[in-house]
């Protein structure tokens, strides 16, 4: 089973998304408070839909697992306050990915082998 993180600063990704402006330089945190979600995440959120496509597969792509396209994205539970979400490939395969402090993904997943998605099987032989 291949198995791998991979971090991805999404501050050169989300750049192009237009989000360059000011935000309230006053929003300074005290320490150990939680209830301020992670300034990434809101852009995340903020992402059009195909955009956020693009950053969950370019998170996928760069930790080296295969997917040809995305066709889900859906809301987990968070994981210790971070945001978590599961993403559904063309493969059926799945990837975790949890936007960690600092705006970069971790991607854990269960890929399918290349060139499409298959079942382990007991091989047999052909019937003619």
């Amino acid at each position: 089973m291949k198995s791998g993180q991979m971090v991805l600063v999404l501050a050169t990704l989300l750049a192009g998304c237009g989000g360059a402006g000011s935000s309230g330089g006053g929003n300074a945190q005290a320490p150990g408070a939680a209830a301020t979600p992670d300034p990434m995440e809101a852009k995340i959120r903020a992402l059009t839909p195909v955009q956020r496509r693009v950053a969950m597969f370019r998170a996928i792509y760069d930790a080296d697992f295969t997917c040809q396209k995305i066709v889900s994205i859906a809301d987990q539970p968070r994981d210790g306050g971070r945001p978590v979400w599961l993403v559904t490939c063309d493969d059926q395969g799945e990837y975790v990915i949890t936007l960690q402090p600092g705006g970069t993904f971790t991607v854990s997943g269960v890929p399918q082998p290349k060139g499409g998605f298959r079942r382990a099987a007991p091989s047999a032989a052909p019937t003619n």
